[in-house]
């Protein structure tokens, strides 16, 4: 039987060489249990086949039961699936890096399991080896969860390659397994994060109106929405521009119209639409078709999820683009707020 090495490090200051040393074990196929913030996790390198049958023969783990997926930013995780939904991505922006594995739908038939821990060592050995790792806990099957270095050898030592010994893991409890299907979510495995936590991230809602410029149509839209939902803390309303200039104010058309509609726009400061937008957005109102199909250029898995935001006004026009009142006097800003009114008080009614 190899002795497995035990490689200290200190938790809070990482030794850079350590880090270098269990990165070069996984690279050449070498299975490293490593600390987390809940229990010790056994890494293989996803891309190493030979490792990932050395971890699945000792974890004893049938091909159809997938190991879970630790990475280090979400972009890892977009690799393999492209179309997570906002309740994902809120959980994510909520919850990570933490002790949180999120089940997801992936680019194949199967879901996988994610997570992105909070702790030191582990995040400086993924940033490292800078690909994911497979990481069951670190313990043979029907055994206790390692909570540290000596747990980890009392039960893999001389069948793992090495231990990054960092003392006792934080929390000593598994993270919570949730998985995730469009705006709905189901609890796996408990864990350090509770059902209620959750509950409270997922109730949150967040609407985007997109505009050309991020001057006018959108930050009355805004306004006005914003004024509606007074009160309503588990709805953020935010707006963007396709081709906006970041950082310019509302045209004083916009906050002079506004400003009789008990709304002030005056700090508002434009931003320019990004894919990171769009994809956290539960509900995305767009004021032209070439806004909306800007948007699906984007993302199209956002389809269900974006609107033109004339579909909502009483009177259907013949087309549904909300008219563009740049450069245009304040009685034409009128008119459009008038119709931007009409629309957001039938979409809220919708929404309740």
């Amino acid at each position: 039987m190899k002795e497995t090495k035990v490689l200290k490090i200190n938790a809070e200051n990482p030794q850079k060489q350590e880090i270098e040393k269990a990165a070069e074990i996984l690279e050449n196929g070498g299975l490293v249990a490593f600390p987390t913030e809940t229990v010790y996790g056994i890494a293989a390198i996803i891309t190493h086949t030979g490792a990932v049958n050395k971890l699945r023969d000792l974890k004893q783990r049938p091909p159809d039961k997938k190991f879970a997926i630790c990475v280090y930013n979400v972009n890892q995780v977009e690799q393999f699936s492209d179309n997570i939904s906002p309740l994902g991505y809120r959980l994510m922006k909520r919850f990570w890096p933490g002790p949180l594995t999120l089940v997801l739908s992936s680019k194949s038939p199967e879901k996988l399991g994610f997570r992105m821990p909070d702790h030191k060592v582990a995040k400086l050995l993924l940033e490292e080896i800078k690909i994911p790792v497979f990481a069951p806990s670190a313990n043979l099957a029907g055994k206790r969860d390692a909570l540290c270095c000596e747990d980890v050898l009392e039960d893999l030592g001389g069948r793992i390659d090495a231990v990054l010994d960092a003392g006792p893991a934080r929390l000593k409890v598994p993270s919570t397994v949730c998985e995730i299907e469009g705006d709905n979510f189901k609890i796996l495995r408990s864990g350090a994060i509770t059902q209620e936590q959750i509950e409270e991230a997922a109730k949150r809602k967040k609407i985007l109106f997109v505009c050309t410029g991020n001057s006018c149509r959108s930050v009355m839209a805004e306004g006005l929405m914003k004024k509606m939902l007074a009160g309503n803390e588990n709805i953020t309303v935010e707006s963007a521009g396709v081709v906006a200039l970041e950082g310019m104010g509302a045209t004083a058309e916009a906050i002079a119209v506004m400003k009789q509609k008990g709304v002030d726009v005056s700090k508002h400061r434009s931003r320019r639409l990004t894919e990171d937008m769009i994809k956290e957005a539960d509900y995305i109102l767009a004021m032209e078709p070439g806004h909306k199909q800007f948007i699906l250029d984007f993302n199209p898995y956002a389809a269900s999820r974006v609107f033109l935001l004339r579909e909502f006004t009483q009177e259907k026009a013949d087309f549904l683009t909300i008219p563009d009142p740049i450069g245009l006097d304040v009685e034409f800003y009128q008119e459009v707020a008038k119709i931007i009114k009409d629309a957001i008080e039938r979409l809220v009614t919708k929404l309740k």
